[in-house]
């Protein structure tokens, strides 16, 4: 009787572990849940380089002249 209680009681431990566990994925955390119409409210994006620029540049002239 007792065995019975401490394997259901694993077993319940077990499944609650897994359940929070799964639940808390990094690529959830801090996302927007509050949406505004036609705006934009993630995360602002870095500005580009000069050497970026001027790659980026390059690339869509050699894409242009084919």
């Amino acid at each position: 009787m007792v065995l019975k209680f401490y394997k259901s009681l694993l077993i319940f431990i077990f499944i609650v572990g897994s359940l929070s566990l799964s639940s808390c994925r990094d690529d959830e955390q801090d996302r927007v849940l509050n949406y505004e119409k036609g705006t934009y409210l993630g995360k602002k994006d870095t500005a580009l380089t000069d050497q970026q620029i001027a790659k980026l540049r390059m690339h869509t002239s050699r894409q242009r002249s084919n």
